[in-house]
């Protein structure tokens, strides 16, 4: 593990972490930045971290990649901390920056693997990068790290002497003379949605996630995509990856689960409403989804999922749910969301704590396993990076990972969306058809197809 030397600064009052990131890292091959901007509407907004090209690359193959993530944190845990000096609410000190595509569940379970995937992204990418930023949102101080007095003058000039660039606006849909395609399309979905409600009407299952793929030619750069998604629909777990394997441009707003000093938080998010034009329809939606027994059961469904994945790593009697239903409103659709929370077990690790909650139960259905197998013999492809997981490992022995959707996947002149909806036995298909649609719509904007 690398011994990092620090500078703090102040930051302008409107610089963002995107702002934070061109300054810095534009022009690097490989780089990250994870993005929470403070004009989101959520308590989670506080921090964004943009690190530079890597210093190491660990790209394992399925069935390794646990055991992986394991020996980088033994790797870390015998380091020398020297960061001790550093204000202990930063989130990253050093450490790994990285995703975990939904196919790690193959590594969790036993499971049938029916098709291949398609896009080229690999299911494991980590990396400690050469040198990284933190901005505190709250304070607008940003902490500069890199591992020679050298570098981190640069990176110091380089923010001292960056350039505000404008945001490119992608086209107009009536510029476009070629069409979005869905896979599979509405008929084949609403077909995927009658054969998850005989699973659920048979006793197999509860509830069950079920998604479509949307792709589209697109040469524009990802970068500036991801700067007017963000605009559009800023979202506290937003991260752009620049990868030898292409582009991740995603504006999620679901955590996955997060460690810190053993105190461990997931947050699922279930139940959909779309926003309305005005302040009133939004209200009146918010009290329909409220109001709606049906998304209510799904959701405490859900919920229990998550209390049961914490409660095989947490120690007797902490797991908690400290925050049930709450509306989150973000650009274009509004959520239900709650809050779990426990503590890890004194002889658990956070790789045990992957296993217990990969993938996010919001994403497969009830129960996890069952759910899997079906939406793995319905779903036409493979969901490669959608569904998965993103996000830091730090030094420390904290973590946090969101899950990978509102995302689109770039490579080469296309782009790869996708989205989904909850199926339950008394859904409408072509309401759930319309409702996966709706959670497309800030992404479709960007891409100026809407």
């Amino acid at each position: 593990m690398t011994d990092w030397l620090w500078l703090q600064r102040s930051l302008p009052t409107a610089m963002t972490g995107a702002d934070l990131w061109e300054a810095l890292y534009a022009s690097e091959p490989i780089t990250v930045l994870l993005e929470s901007p403070a004009r989101v509407p959520s308590k989670l907004a506080r921090y964004s971290i943009a690190a530079g090209k890597p210093r190491q690359i660990w790209t394992p193959n399925l069935g390794e990649i646990l055991p992986c993530l394991d020996r980088l944190r033994s790797r870390m845990q015998t380091a020398q901390n020297s960061s001790s000096d550093l204000p202990e609410h930063l989130p990253f000190t050093g450490g790994y920056l990285g995703w975990l595509g939904y196919d790690l569940a193959w590594e969790i379970e036993r499971l049938p693997y029916t098709k291949p995937d398609t896009l080229p992204f690999p299911i494991a990418f980590w990396y400690e990068p050469s040198s990284f930023a933190v901005i505190d949102h709250q304070t607008q101080d940003v902490w500069l790290a890199a591992s020679d007095r050298l570098e981190l003058k640069e990176l110091s000039d380089r923010l001292s002497n960056r350039i505000s660039t404008s945001i490119v606006f992608p086209p107009s849909a009536g510029t476009q003379c070629l069409s979005v395609t869905y896979s599979p399309e509405q008929i084949g979905y609403e077909a995927m949605v009658e054969k998850a409600k005989q699973h659920i009407h048979a006793g197999d299952i509860f509830q069950a996630n079920l998604s479509m793929r949307y792709s589209y030619p697109w040469q524009t750069d990802g970068w500036q995509l991801y700067r007017y998604l963000q605009k559009i629909n800023p979202s506290p777990f937003a991260s752009y990856w620049r990868t030898s394997w292409g582009e991740v441009i995603s504006v999620s707003p679901e955590r996955l689960v997060s460690l810190r000093d053993r105190h461990i938080e997931t947050r699922p998010i279930a139940g959909t409403r779309p926003r309305g034009k005005t302040e009133p329809q939004d209200r009146e939606f918010e009290r329909e989804l409220l109001a709606c027994n049906k998304e209510q059961a799904e959701h405490i469904m859900l919920v229990d999922l998550e209390r049961n994945d914490l409660g095989r790593v947490c120690e007797w009697g902490s797991v908690k749910v400290d925050e049930l239903l709450a509306i989150e409103r973000y650009s274009h659709v509004m959520h239900l969301v709650s809050n779990v929370v426990g503590t890890l077990r004194s002889d658990r690790t956070l790789v045990d704590l992957i296993r217990s909650t990969f993938p996010g139960g919001t994403i497969t259905g009830c129960p996890k396993v069952r759910c899997m197998e079906i939406v793995e013999k319905l779903e036409p492809q493979r969901r490669s990076l959608f569904y998965g997981s993103c996000g830091y490992i730090d030094k420390r022995g904290n973590m946090d990972l969101n899950i990978l959707i509102r995302t689109l996947l770039k490579t080469g002149d296309h782009i790869w969306g996708q989205v989904g909806a909850g199926i339950v036995a008394d859904s409408i298909s072509d309401r759930e058809w319309h409702e996966s649609l709706q959670k497309a719509q800030a992404q479709l904007a960007a891409l100026g197809l809407v």
